[in-house]
């Protein structure tokens, strides 16, 4: 049995894809609605202005790494029109960030999303994010790909002191979903995020010049892991139970859950 390959685009975006430091999910869970296909139509790639909103619980916080509380986030998509998104996302630990997306086809026939965001949270940390979303059809399943360079600022501050910690990431995501029938779709993926270049800034108010101490991380720390999940379709509510396996640090493995609701 094939299926339309834009059913697989909107299953797709409700995956939690990560955007973190070490790095998930920024995993910020996102959604388009189905696209037409020019299978099916002649008429343009398009889709419909619609409102999506997804609620989802994880043990990785804003930034991708492992917290030993639930995080829960809500996460909203608007299509703006039939290449633009508008999307964002809210969550437990007082973090926040918006973005646009702007998509396109490929020799008709790879999916694409170029996107860029800003996040932050009242602790004084600021996220940047670029990324690139891919898919293509193998025959019924999809395969996907997500890229993402992210740069966070990160202040921290005492009585007389304060640092100031930047660091630019890459983070990789490769996958394939795979619809069982019109209700299961399974879906499984690896990532590989890795650190690129950080620096951290001490300033002490106490010292008698202004000149601060700078100490530059040419580290290349990484992380490997592996997502296999699976999505039901249940009458325009879609419940999304994954399992992250960390390959470098078992005791990092956890469950992500989302629920989203489309109108």
């Amino acid at each position: 049995m094939r299926f339309p390959f834009t059913t697989f685009i909107v299953s797709l975006l409700l995956l939690p894809f990560q955007t973190s430091a070490s790095t998930e999910p920024e995993h910020v869970h996102t959604k388009l609605q189905e696209l037409e296909s020019p299978e099916e139509s002649q008429q343009d790639w398009g889709t419909l202005l619609v409102e999506t909103f997804d609620v989802s619980v994880s043990k990785s916080d804003f930034l991708g790494d492992y917290s030993n509380d639930y995080v829960f986030t809500l996460n909203g998509s608007y299509n703006l029109n039939d290449k633009w998104r508008l999307f964002g996302s809210i969550d437990s630990d007082k973090f926040g960030d918006i973005g646009l997306g702007y998509s396109f086809l490929l020799f008709d026939q790879i999916y694409n999303e170029v996107s860029a965001s800003v996040g932050g949270n009242t602790d004084k940390t600021g996220v940047y994010t670029t990324g690139l979303f891919s898919a293509a059809q193998l025959g019924d399943a999809i395969v996907f790909t997500n890229f993402d360079v992210q740069y966070i600022d990160s202040r921290f501050e005492g009585e007389g002191w304060d640092i100031r910690d930047e660091s630019f990431n890459l983070n990789k995501l490769v996958g394939v979903l795979y619809p069982v029938n019109n209700v299961l779709e399974l879906s499984a993926s690896y990532g590989h995020d890795s650190n690129l270049y950080g620096k951290a800034q001490l300033n002490l108010d106490e010292l008698p010049c202004s000149r601060p101490i700078c100490t530059n991380r040419n580290t290349t720390d990484a992380d490997s892991y592996i997502n296999l999940g699976f999505t039901l379709n249940l009458w325009g509510i879609k419940p999304y139970l994954s399992h992250r396996f960390d390959l470098n640090d078992s005791n990092r493995n956890y469950w992500d859950f989302s629920l989203s609701f489309d109108y």
